[in-house]
């Protein structure tokens, strides 16, 4: 009698939930695609038809698709000159194209928008357009105007990429305006940042850039790329801009989500000291452990590239994605193997051992798969990869046998904590860089520092008011004022 009343009552129960709360739990994991520009994928109306056909049959859930391949646009609201490649139908906007088609289809499926952040051309072919970056402030430049990064020696092609400096304010403004204009005009569900680091330890070297330094430092002299002060110099360079990107979006849309593919070269950290001399921090100046703990990226995405079949790199591929699992703070990582490098059985068991749990039972995200153009290292169809991903092969299990949503991000969504990001200019109307500002909330201080255009910023604030101080070196009653930060924005200001 008794399991008879508890089964009624079960099932009133049961009745009674919301319909999308019967059987809704499916798994959240991202499941994504980077999808490049230098091959085909999206060019046309029908391959964007087949891109997403092929995403629902793999059960995945998310593209990231490169519309910013170097300085140029594979989207028609641009800041840009339209991308010069011919494989682009004339006139068709393959961005809005995306987003319609996936967020019509069922189940949806995210876009991500993947712009290459700093190298902005690569051919000894100057572009068509006058009014393309590179014609503007790459080689011919002159001045405040020359944009580049160099290297020490003064040679300023990195391989065959031409890059902007992130030590330049003038390059960085243009550059984030590049990404808030995206989210601006298009109903993106993110925007990914590529590149997004210096070309190595011996780049860094545009004029400006190195005149702030010593500007900032007090030195006159040319640092050794290996100069420790020069080097974290400029990981703060790439921390604004990456803090730029992240505070002036979510300005505009606080949903939308901002992610980076980033670095993960080598063998991977077990502690902070190993990480500290690994190749994000060490090679290439990207600390994105830091923006992770700072709240100024919602999903950083390793790129994995490690070949299973090579021993060393297995050992690589394992180090880093414990790292991953272990590290996320409050933010989502989702690994990225390349499959491109892998065979399929490869890439399943690579793809499976970055959905397990770590020692400490901590799961990352999910993954991101390079590419959608190359599924192999073997060329096998890609209807094969796609097929094994859902039915497993004789090897190897499935990874993705049922679908997945995309995982909520709970701060964003119902976060009781806000930001605040601002500007401050001398009376003349420069902006002070380098200054240090203050922020008060009771007890709490926070110290932050403006970048080269005079921008500073906080995510993951306490809603409420709080005191902005401006600190300089022979004031000693700093000026401030008052501003309100309400959860789920940015509180803007401006200081003159």
């Amino acid at each position: 009698m008794k399991k008879g009343i508890a089964f009624i009552l079960v099932a009133v129960m049961v009745m009674l939930l919301p319909l999308e709360a019967v059987g809704s739990n499916q798994r959240e994991e991202w499941r994504a695609f980077w999808v490049d520009a230098f091959h085909d994928g999206f060019k046309t109306p029908q391959q964007v038809d087949r891109l997403l056909e092929d995403v629902r049959r793999a059960n995945a859930n998310t593209v990231v698709v490169q519309v910013r391949r170097r300085g140029d646009a594979y989207f028609n609201r641009a800041l840009e000159p339209r991308t010069e490649d011919p494989a682009l139908t004339p006139g068709f906007d393959a961005l809005q194209d995306l987003i319609d088609k996936a967020h019509a289809s069922e189940p949806r499926i995210e876009v991500h928008a993947w712009l290459a952040t700093l190298p902005i051309w690569n051919s000894a072919t100057p572009p068509q357009s006058p009014e393309h970056v590179f014609n503007r402030h790459g080689v011919g430049a002159q001045g405040r105007d020359y944009w580049l990064m160099e290297r020490v020696d003064g040679v300023n092609r990195s391989g065959a990429d031409y890059v902007l400096d992130p030590g330049h304010p003038d390059a960085v403004d243009y550059t984030v305006d590049q990404y808030v204009n995206v989210v601006r005009q298009y109903a993106v569900d993110g925007i990914h940042l590529d590149l997004v680091r210096y070309m190595g330890p011996d780049w860094g070297y545009n004029p400006t850039s190195l005149q702030r330094f010593q500007n900032q430092t007090g030195r006159a002299d040319r640092p050794d790329p290996q100069d420790e002060e020069w080097k974290e110099w400029r990981r703060q360079q790439v921390d604004h801009l990456m803090r730029q990107v992240y505070l002036r979006s979510i300005a505009v849309r606080p949903e939308v989500k901002v992610s980076a593919a980033v670095i993960a070269w080598g063998a991977g950290p077990a502690t902070d000291e190993e990480y500290r001399r690994s190749a994000p921090m060490q090679e290439v100046m990207q600390d994105w452990d830091g923006w992770l703990e700072e709240g100024i990226i919602d999903l950083a995405m390793p790129m994995n590239y490690d070949r299973e079949h090579v021993p060393d790199q297995r050992q690589w591929y394992d180090q880093w994605i414990t790292w991953q699992k272990d590290r996320p703070y409050d933010r989502h990582i989702a690994a990225g193997p390349g499959i491109y490098l892998n065979t399929i059985d490869g890439s399943l068991a690579q793809i499976a051992r970055a959905q397990a749990p770590s020692a400490s039972g901590n799961h990352l995200a999910g993954v991101s798969l390079y590419s959608y153009a190359v599924t192999d290292m073997d060329n096998q169809p890609r209807e094969a990869f796609l097929q094994a991903l859902t039915a497993g092969t004789d090897n190897q299990s499935a990874v993705f046998a049922e679908p997945a949503t995309v995982p909520s991000m709970p701060w964003k969504s119902s976060s009781q904590r806000g930001h605040l990001m601002g500007t401050i200019h001398n009376p003349a109307g420069e902006p002070l860089d380098g200054a240090v500002v203050e922020l008060k909330q009771g007890n709490q201080w926070i110290q932050l520092q403006t970048d080269g255009n005079g921008f500073f910023g906080k995510t993951d604030l306490k809603a409420g008011m709080w005191k902005v101080r401006l600190l300089t070196a022979t004031n000693a009653n700093p000026a401030q004022q008052t501003i309100r930060v309400e959860a789920g924005q940015v509180a803007e200001m401006e200081w003159r």
